[in-house]
């Protein structure tokens, strides 16, 4: 099979295809969260359009005066492998670091169910892509990630081998044997133990499939053999050129998918497997079969954090920039996951150094930004408002996770699948009043 890549470059886009980008991504996260990990439903729309038009016409004169920050250009790639039989067994998300050197793999279950679908007809993300190809392949980790892919790139066992080549010898070690199957004849492709792979090798493991496997026996699998290249780029191997750059803007898209791995191992590698629950419930899943939900908080949370520059607003409600000073992840998955329950697009999460402050802040930079803002004490907890003293592109509000919202966590009312936010604001509204 030969490498194939299609891209879909942000200043390339027309803006109709934008659009269609963004109703899409707004229907499948809505349908994600209906799934049963969580609800979206977004405030008065009808405000919204009004304040987006108030904010046209008149240039957003206060806030064009703010210094501004741009988000670095973050460039995102698919890299699949296919088994023998053209049937999609590895998974992940790539995107560069701003330098051009490095960045971070996201490992993702091949059997996640893919939002959009009726009760009863689950479609994973491997069965998109042996019904949709390619353009279905990326139609559905866009859905999923609400960003936009650059590159998508799927190789059979030899063209995987060459774009991993540039890690050398990767180290492994395996709980369980690495099967593959065929016909109900079982080859072992590695044993258990530690294994050391040159790159043809490791691309075999992450080429079979074994169809007696779950999916989440499998995906550990594919998580070692990230580790042990992960590793090995560590060492130093030699080959890997960082992507070109651009002062001010970031990492420029490589001309091909040789080009996106060489900078990927021109540094740092970070990786992220994703977390998939089995639907078990016998009304989502009558037949019981091997599929998964994933958690939007970890995933949004993940992809804004790695690839910030790709992710595109999905509600037409206010753009959210997340700093959290805890190192716990489990922290910003759950403010993500409150956010986008209280429909708002978190588009730019970062780990901050500083201490965190006693009460969660909110920065704005139009007093029509912080006035929508006030509904979001109901899934953050007590807030105090900041006037912003620099702006960054593409964002309306800044959050700062404080102490408050770790109590908050602990005593507050979390997100409810069967409860409409809209109800929460109006039950508030009224008690207060």
């Amino acid at each position: 099979m030969n490498r194939k890549m299609s891209r879909m470059g942000a200043m390339n886009s027309s803006t109709s295809a934008m659009t269609a980008l963004q109703q899409r991504r707004r229907r499948a996260t809505w349908t994600a969260f209906a799934v049963g990990v969580a609800s979206v439903v977004t405030i008065p729309v009808g405000s919204v359009v009004a304040w987006r038009a108030v904010r046209d016409s008149r240039a957003a004169q206060e806030v064009v005066s703010l210094p501004l920050r741009t988000i670095p250009s973050t460039p995102t790639a698919i890299f699949a492998t296919v088994d023998d039989r053209n049937v999609l067994s590895a998974l992940t998300v790539l995107a560069l670091a701003p330098d051009g050197a490095g960045g971070t793999v996201m490992i993702m279950p091949l059997n996640i169910v893919v939002p959009g679908q009726e009760e009863g007809g689950l479609k994973t993300i491997s069965q998109v892509f042996t019904e949709e190809g390619e353009e279905g392949l990326k139609a559905a980790v866009e859905n999923i990630t609400n960003s936009q892919i650059d590159v998508v790139s799927v190789n059979d066992v030899d063209d995987t081998g060459d774009l991993i080549a540039r890690a050398g010898t990767v180290i492994v070690e395996f709980v369980n044997d690495i099967t593959d199957s065929e016909l109900n004849i079982v080859t072992v492709i590695a044993e258990a133990g530690e294994n050391r792979f040159a790159p043809i090798q490791a691309a075999a493991v992450l080429a079979a499939l074994d169809t007696r496997q779950v999916d989440s026996e499998r995906t550990p699998n594919i998580r070692a053999i990230w580790d042990g290249i992960q590793k090995a780029v560590a060492m130093g191997r030699l080959g890997a050129t960082p992507a070109a750059v651009i002062p001010d803007v970031g990492a420029q898209l490589p001309p091909d998918m040789m080009g996106f791995m060489s900078a990927l191992f021109a540094g740092q590698i970070n990786i992220w497997q994703i977390d998939a629950l089995p639907i078990n419930s016998l009304r989502k899943n009558p037949e019981s079969l091997d599929v998964y939900e994933f958690d939007p908080g970890q995933v949004i949370s993940v992809m804004a954090s790695m690839a910030p520059s790709a992710m595109v607003a999905v509600f037409p409600t206010l753009n959210v920039s997340l700093n959290s000073p805890y190192p716990d992840v489990e922290v910003t998955r759950s403010a993500t996951e409150r956010l986008l329950y209280m429909a708002a697009n978190v588009v730019l999460v970062r780990q901050v150094g500083e201490a965190p402050p006693p009460v969660t802040v909110i920065r704005y930079f139009d007093e029509t930004d912080r006035a929508l803002s006030e509904n979001l004490s109901l899934m953050l907890g007590e807030i105090v408002f900041e006037k912003a003293t620099e702006g960054i592109e593409g964002v309306d509000i800044q959050v700062i996770i404080g102490e408050s919202f770790m109590s908050f966590l602990k005593t507050g009312p979390a997100p409810d699948p069967d409860i409409d936010p809209e109800t929460l604001i109006t039950t508030t509204t009224a008690a207060e009043s």
